[in-house]
């Protein structure tokens, strides 16, 4: 079973519908996971117009709708697309203009300012 797990792994880094179509680079950034009433503390690793991976200590069910806010930049609602080991990958449930306006002083330092 231990290649199942690396495989999930694999999977879970790679699988990602948005992982095709946007760039995503890799940030370090002090975040929060809203889930109804309750606001958990996260880092985001990367990001991309389409969604972002976060480390978090408390592992949250795929498909369980959360927001993610970034701290001076604002909220973004996403479903959870896979968890692993601390990590989560969320698909942004706004469009990437949203995104786009969200983080629009840093576009051309994170190389989001065009869709690959």
């Amino acid at each position: 079973m231990p290649e199942a797990s690396g495989d999930k792994q694999k999977t879970a880094a790679e699988g990602t519908r948005e992982n095709r179509y946007f760039r995503r680079r890799s940030v370090l950034w002090p975040a929060k996971i809203l889930i109804g009433k309750h606001e958990l503390a996260c880092q985001v690793w990367n990001l991309s117009l389409g969604g972002a991976r976060v480390r978090i200590d408390l592992p949250i069910q795929e498909g369980t709708k959360v927001t993610l806010s970034v701290a001076g930049r604002g909220e973004m609602a996403a479903s959870v697309a896979w968890s692993v080991d601390g990590s989560l990958g969320l698909d942004f449930l706004v469009s990437p203009e949203v995104v786009k306006r969200m983080f629009k002083d840093r576009l051309h330092i994170l190389g989001l300012d065009d869709t690959d």
